[in-house]
């Protein structure tokens, strides 16, 4: 769906409020001229700056608020836009229990096999688990950011 500049704007106004509001309450740093919500108040108002900018931008060019793309009226590429959302609150609401290794790869399965048809099982279960596992390790040993292992905590690295 394509939807107006001025909406679009005007959310990004309303966001940046939002961070505003919620970042009154963050303490000074004693012997600091700024605090803890210098930055995000300052991403905030440039969030409301460009997003005044777009509503102004939407306004002057006029024309309809929404209008909805050929794809949407097909029911596969529904049924695609459908699926990966599905994944994505799987995976939010399984990962911290299953782990990452598993709650991955059987998002990216379901996915792929979905998009790519099932006759290419095998190469999506070599790219989901080649993939799991590149992100396990950037994750865990370039970044030292690591993922939950849940379920295989036993057999982690």
């Amino acid at each position: 769906m394509k939807v107006s500049d001025a909406i679009s704007g005007a959310v990004f106004v309303l966001l940046a409020a939002a961070v505003y509001w919620f970042t009154k309450d963050f303490r000074q740093m004693p012997g600091q001229n700024y605090g803890a919500a210098f930055f995000p108040r300052t991403i905030a108002t440039c969030m409301a700056g460009l997003g005044l900018l777009l509503v102004v931008r939407g306004l002057r060019a006029g024309g309809p608020w929404a209008a909805s793309f050929d794809w949407m009226a097909s029911p596969r590429h529904i049924g695609n836009f459908a699926i990966v959302i599905a994944v994505l609150v799987a995976y939010i609401l399984f990962s911290g229990t299953i782990g990452f290794p598993l709650a991955g790869f059987a998002g990216l399965l379901v996915l792929i096999l979905w998009l790519r048809g099932p006759a290419h099982w095998l190469q999506a279960i070599v790219v989901s688990a080649v993939c799991v596992a590149g992100m396990m390790y950037f994750f865990g040993e370039v970044l030292r950011v690591p993922l939950p292992w849940g379920l295989l905590q036993g057999v982690a690295w």
